[in-house]
């Protein structure tokens, strides 16, 4: 076939447009900042090695990030107000904001979680993850949510926190088929006095997801802030926390914060005895 000029530009048009599809056919991965000494947190929140139950993630840094109610005395941390049960309502809890980043139209965020708790059945505590808009701090998506327990799905993930419509697990873990909760007093230094102990004697609602991979897509190109938190329910005792990791985390951590060990008891012994006192009487 002889090829004239007018066919090998043709030729050489189809060819550079072929290339800009396959380039766009393949998402770029975007991360939040990997300093967290650099985000803003409330509460207990901080990094660990691998502690207990909570193995290093998938990928293989040295650490990972958490947040945790445990030994927080911050309240109000939750960006839900979710309907109070026969227990109580939300108490103490702990969030982490990290520093705005540049995510381009189909770009990919894959954050790491693992959900841990000492506490169920009517107390509810939950964590979240939520992708934000960093000029306003408006609502972009639910990339992760986890309860206790739940009087609706009965399943820890994603624990009728927010609709399905809002979150669904199976459209954003990516290994979420292959879940399965383990049921155990779960050990994890970061829950604090509630480490190794669980609520009910059989230790349901008790234990760990393992570490699950979330990939969110952004729709289109902006700056964005990434926003995790946990919260307790009904009483200040029997903690849940939220590990969390991602790609190019770095070394530079925040320090968990330590109460002195009188805070710890008044706080304790002032807040809640009325929820041990409530467990008692269930």
């Amino acid at each position: 076939m002889k090829i004239t000029p007018k066919l090998h530009y043709l030729l050489a048009t189809m060819a550079a447009l072929s290339g800009v599809c396959s380039q766009s056919a393949s998402a770029a991965s975007v991360a939040p900042p990997a300093d967290l000494a650099d985000w803003v947190y409330t509460g207990n929140c901080g990094s660990l090695a691998q502690d207990g139950d909570v193995t290093l993630s998938p990928l293989g840094n040295a650490k990972y990030g958490y947040v945790s109610t445990g030994y927080s005395e911050a309240f109000g941390v939750s960006p839900l107000s979710l309907s109070d049960n026969k227990v109580g309502a939300e108490t103490n809890g702990s969030r982490i904001v990290s520093g705005a980043f540049s995510a381009g139209a189909d770009d990919r965020l894959n954050i790491h979680f693992n959900f841990v708790s000492t506490d169920g059945k009517g107390y509810d505590d939950y964590a979240w993850a939520r992708i934000l808009n960093a000029g306003d701090n408006s609502l972009v998506a639910w990339i992760f949510t986890a309860r206790a327990t739940n009087s609706g799905s009965n399943k820890i993930i994603p624990g009728d926190v927010v609709g399905s419509a809002e979150f669904n697990p199976r459209d954003t873990l990516t290994n979420y088929a292959d879940y399965e909760f383990t049921s155990k007093t779960a050990d994890w230094s970061a829950l604090g006095s509630s480490n190794n102990i669980c609520w009910q004697t059989d230790a349901k609602g008790c234990g760990y997801t393992g570490w699950l991979e979330s990939s969110f897509k952004f729709a289109q190109a902006g700056s964005y802030k990434l926003e995790i938190g946990v919260t307790n329910w009904g009483d200040t005792a029997y903690d849940t926390g939220l590990a969390f990791d991602f790609h190019n985390l770095s070394d530079s951590r925040i320090a968990a914060p330590v109460p002195e060990p009188g805070s710890v008891s008044l706080f304790l012994a002032g807040l809640c005895l009325l929820g041990f006192a409530a467990r008692r009487r269930a």
